[in-house]
């Protein structure tokens, strides 16, 4: 979840929320395990809602964002196999939402890999800021505690 939240919560520069709430439990793998597989996680923020669902019993979309907007919006695939020929897509898309962006046209990109190891050790020379600094970090780490209300017992679990 951290990984994506951060995507979400730098492209919006968000800061902590004020509100989480987590559903989910342990529906696909049958195996013992306790940690859900199936969550659906709802973080509130002061103008809007983030909503990050994940399963362990479906690839579709792979591992990515979708951020719905009033003006459109941006799809972010990092990883999304096809299960018959096991090419990955990946790629961003802007759709734009028409009754706000008449004029707005669909536009589509490649997401580029990120070595954060390389990242961190070139910023670390160069002083730069890192791809992803420790206070976005710091913020996504929390939201993604916030939203963790998973207790034994609970359904599936």
């Amino acid at each position: 979840m951290v990984h994506q939240l951060s995507f979400i919560m730098g492209l919006l520069d968000l800061p902590l929320p004020a509100a989480a709430a987590m559903s989910g439990g342990v529906f696909a793998e049958q195996d013992g395990r306790e940690v859900p597989d199936t969550i659906a996680v709802t973080l509130e923020f002061p103008d809007l809602v983030v909503t990050w669902q994940s399963t362990f019993s479906n690839s579709r979309y792979g591992l990515g964002e979708r951020v719905l907007g009033s003006d459109g919006t941006i799809e972010r695939l990092s990883g999304a196999t096809d299960m018959v020929t096991g090419r990955l897509a990946s790629g961003v898309h802007y759709w734009p939402e028409s009754a706000n962006r008449a004029d707005g046209a669909a536009a589509t990109g490649q997401a580029a890999e990120q070595d954060h190891m390389a990242n961190f050790l070139d910023c670390v020379r160069s002083r730069r800021q890192p791809n992803a600094p420790v206070e976005l970090g710091y913020r996504t780490a929390v939201a993604a505690h916030h939203g963790r209300t998973w207790r034994t017992g609970s359904a599936g679990g």
